[in-house]
């Protein structure tokens, strides 16, 4: 029986390890799931999280954000992300250096192909809105005061004194913010109708930075299910960049996964006419018309 049990035990243990590990298809370990900070201080992970740790300096002292003391951060990251790579272990660095707690931070690992787009094992990453890594989300309490997204906005230390200070600080991407309380707001009935797009493009217009922004967000709400939502996106990002081949490519890819065949087929025509050799679009379209004829 004691064998059983050890058997039983081991396996358990393999299935935990098994959720926090996958290989890409490049061949290139990752971490997926809550991990630890020293799973990162192990190969392949160590010399680009101990350089950055080394690299870091502050000159922040613990009176200047002694607010943070009882804040809690959520960081999703991802193994294979270059911001996560420079950001987190600076982050950290600095974070342990003004005297805070590492106890304080829970590091959420991300996966980066195919359905499971910037997911993570759980549906935590959906909860959090989380469309770009790292992702810093301070709460307090339960509660979320306030995020870094990405990079930055100034720079850590001032960051992070804007944050515990509660000095007027906003993150990047505020575009994507701003639409998903749209998102959220707006009916499923209403969503994708003209008046709802109308209104999406008035709200962001003036904040989207780069067809990217929307694009990326749109595939996070793909991975994570939300066919709907994600077309929305998809579709608003289209009309704010109509000459952008990519975002067209986009767009189509999500009408033709919602079975939107005529659309779809449009949206790769507009591709091919600005983008006339790209031969993923042209197989797009051969698809697309095999699709509508068995139809």
């Amino acid at each position: 029986m004691k064998f059983i049990t050890t058997v039983v035990f081991y396996f358990y243990l393999l299935s935990l390890f098994g959720q926090q590990a996958y290989t890409d298809k490049e061949g290139r370990q990752h971490l997926w799931g809550t991990i630890e900070i020293d799973q990162l201080h192990e190969e392949p992970f160590q010399e680009w999280y101990l350089q950055n740790f080394k690299d870091q300096t502050t000159e922040l002292n613990f009176s200047e954000v002694a607010q943070l003391k009882n804040v809690t951060v959520k960081i999703f990251i991802g193994t294979w992300c270059g911001d996560t790579k420079y950001l987190l272990p600076r982050f950290i660095k600095t974070w342990t250096d003004v005297g805070l707690s590492t106890d304080q931070l829970e590091l959420i690992a991300l996966h980066h192909e195919g359905d499971l787009y910037k997911q993570a094992p759980s549906d935590i990453a959906k909860q959090y809105s989380i469309h770009r890594v790292p992702t810093f989300v301070f709460e307090e309490n339960g509660k979320e005061i306030n995020r870094i997204i990405e990079r930055t906005v100034f720079d850590l230390d001032t960051d992070l004194k804007a944050i515990a200070n509660n000095f007027p600080y906003q993150p990047r991407y505020k575009a994507v913010q701003e639409i998903q309380t749209f998102l959220n707001e707006t009916t499923k009935d209403s969503l994708l109708t003209k008046t709802s797009l109308d209104e999406g493009i008035n709200l962001i217009r003036r904040e989207v930075l780069s067809s990217s922004e929307l694009n990326t967000y749109g595939y996070v709400l793909k991975a994570s299910g939300e066919m709907q939502k994600a077309e929305f996106i998809f579709k608003l990002n289209r009309y704010l960049f109509p000459y952008n081949p990519n975002i067209r490519d986009s767009y189509g890819e999500i009408l033709l996964e919602n079975n939107k065949l005529e659309h779809a087929q449009t949206e790769y025509y507009e591709a091919l006419r600005i983008k006339q050799t790209d031969q993923h679009i042209i197989r797009q379209l051969a698809q697309i018309d095999e699709r509508i004829q068995k139809k």
